[in-house]
């Protein structure tokens, strides 16, 4: 490889002497231009020329491409799938939370957190929604209500009234348990 190195720049420094002594000796005029032209290709000519003429460089008998594009090919598609899995599974989920704050908004209820524990795929043990956890608070704006101490607060009744409502709701739509659901409405 050595060698074959000392040989190439060899030959590119004699055609750069050469290229220049007939600069040097060039008469000014028209043809100066395009003889410059061709001295360059003659350049660009002798710097391929090596790699081109050389039959070591390309010796393909010892590759294997079949071997190479099982490899690639197989590799990029499982890491492709992967990444794809997990794409498909985050917008699943955003969808589901979308979901239920749609659901609990036609309620008069705003989400301030959901989350959702979804196992996807078949590898799973439980596959499915496992868990949803709310925390819900009537209307965008908390409104200052009017607390009376040692009497039982009828806004409690109303809120797991509403609580109840909403997880059947939701329940209802995702066609699971309602045990699964556990909703928590913040006092306005």
């Amino acid at each position: 490889m050595i060698e074959f190195l000392s040989k190439w720049i060899e030959q590119i420094t004699i055609s750069v002497i050469i290229v220049s002594v007939l600069e040097l000796i060039l008469p000014k005029g028209n043809l100066k231009k395009y003889i410059k032209v061709v001295l360059g290709i003659y350049i660009l000519f002798c710097m391929i020329s090596p790699f081109v003429n050389s039959q070591e460089l390309y010796n393909f008998k010892d590759i294997n491409l079949e071997d190479y594009t099982k490899n690639t090919t197989k590799k990029t598609s499982e890491l492709n799938q992967e990444s794809m899995n997990k794409r498909l599974q985050s917008l699943y989920i955003e969808q589901i939370k979308k979901d239920i704050e749609k659901k609990v908004n036609e309620d008069g209820y705003y989400v301030l957190k959901c989350d959702v524990d979804v196992n996807l795929g078949e590898q799973n043990e439980n596959p499915g929604l496992n868990q949803i956890d709310l925390i819900i608070n009537k209307g965008k704006v908390a409104t200052i209500q009017k607390v009376e101490i040692g009497s039982k607060n009828d806004n409690e009744k109303n809120n797991s009234e509403d609580s109840e409502r909403i997880k059947e709701k939701i329940a209802n739509e995702y066609e699971i348990s309602k045990d699964i659901i556990n909703i928590k409405i913040k006092s306005p």
